[in-house]
């Protein structure tokens, strides 16, 4: 990988849409300033992380050492991701080597775990297709969904969801499923490439046909900055509370607002819709999660934010704010995102990151 994005990037696209909202709220000091105040070491019932092999293939560091080390930390979940070109990467060859490994570590670990399975699972470039499937089946961006356009990439789709979820079923570790990756969110670094709601219901269906009675099923969403945009965020959340069990959004507070030094931070209405949507997950008996809180850095033009070892996007003081009013709002699990990030800051000598989410891990229970 040469180390750079597209050139816009996957959030950034959500933050522009918001753009007149942050404009807005320049003319007012306290919110210029940011209402999010430090809050004291406190944590959800449940805090986890996700893990990408591929996001330390990025980092260049040692998946397996990363996940040994990470597993040490004391969280009580993670997040794994099945990747498609790394378990089929040859037609009809499955190999779960690598995510039976990642299980087994879990269980040492005492992690829950939630895997991200389909097309679509965490980390660029969101849909992982082997090699040999580009030549087979039409892949690129389209006007109309993929799977309407490519239907037999849909069927194969649903043929590897069906053998991941039949092999890893009986692992005692496994709680939730994740159908897709922000299914029902559009965003310009999938490369114009988005899957139909009734494409995702029938992965949904599968899932819950083929699923052990004690696991549940997780979508998950985005919410644009630096205000939410209803009129996506809202059918996105109301499709996602329709089919799952548990649904997780994707919080990112410092993002890029271009090529220079500004940047995008939630307004009041940001966090009033994240608490909006924790009431009426409740209401309807659902699970409310975080499956991404942003904890690692997001720079302009970069996959991996490495050139230096501080950048304005992120700080361990951020991310210990961040799941402190994650967890005053209700949500009761969070997912620290950037787990591969903190231990390439450990391998530099840089331990306040890891410091850091100890003392979370320790902190008393909202």
């Amino acid at each position: 990988m040469n180390g750079r994005m597209p050139s816009m990037s996957r959030r950034r696209l959500l933050s522009l849409a918001g753009l007149s909202g942050l404009m807005a709220s320049l003319g007012n000091p306290a919110l210029a300033q940011g209402l999010r105040r430090p809050r004291p070491w406190q944590r959800p019932r449940e805090l986890g992380m996700t893990f990408s092999s591929l996001q330390c293939y990025y980092l260049g560091i040692n998946d397996r050492e990363a996940f040994e080390a990470l597993g040490k930390l004391g969280l009580d979940r993670v997040r794994l991701c099945a990747y498609w070109h790394e378990i089929e990467a040859q037609p009809g060859g499955y190999d779960f080597s690598k995510l039976d490994w990642l299980l087994e570590q879990a269980d040492k670990h005492q992690l829950k775990v939630t895997i991200a399975l389909g097309m679509k699972a965490p980390r660029w470039p969101e849909f992982h297709f082997p090699d040999w499937m580009k030549g087979q089946f039409e892949t690129g961006a389209g006007t109309s969904p993929l799977d309407q356009r490519s239907p037999g990439l849909a069927e194969h789709a649903l043929t590897l969801v069906d053998e991941v979820v039949r092999h890893a079923r009986q692992s005692p570790v496994v709680t939730h499923w994740q159908v897709e990756n922000e299914p029902f969110t559009r965003l310009e670094i999938t490369g114009g490439r988005f899957l139909s709601p009734a494409f995702v219901a029938r992965e949904v269906e599968l899932v819950r046909s083929l699923k052990l009675d004690r696991q549940k099923i997780l979508m998950t969403n985005a919410i644009h900055l630096p205000s939410p945009k209803v009129s996506e965020d809202e059918p996105a959340f109301q499709d996602s509370l329709k089919t799952a069990d548990a649904v997780g959004f994707n919080v990112y507070t410092k993002v890029p607002a271009g090529p220079a030094d500004q940047y995008l931070e939630p307004t009041p209405l940001f966090w009033q819709q994240l608490g909006r949507w924790q009431k009426e997950l409740v209401r309807n008996n659902r699970e409310a999660w975080i499956a991404e809180a942003q904890s690692e850095p997001w720079e302009p033009g970069q996959l991996v934010a490495t050139e230096k070892l501080d950048y304005p996007s992120a700080s361990p003081d951020r991310m210990r704010s961040l799941v402190a009013d994650l967890s005053a709002i209700g949500y009761g699990t969070v997912l620290l995102w950037g787990s591969e990030y903190w231990y390439w800051q450990k391998l530099k000598g840089r331990d306040r990151w890891w410091w850091t989410v100890e003392q979370l891990v320790k902190g008393p229970k909202v």
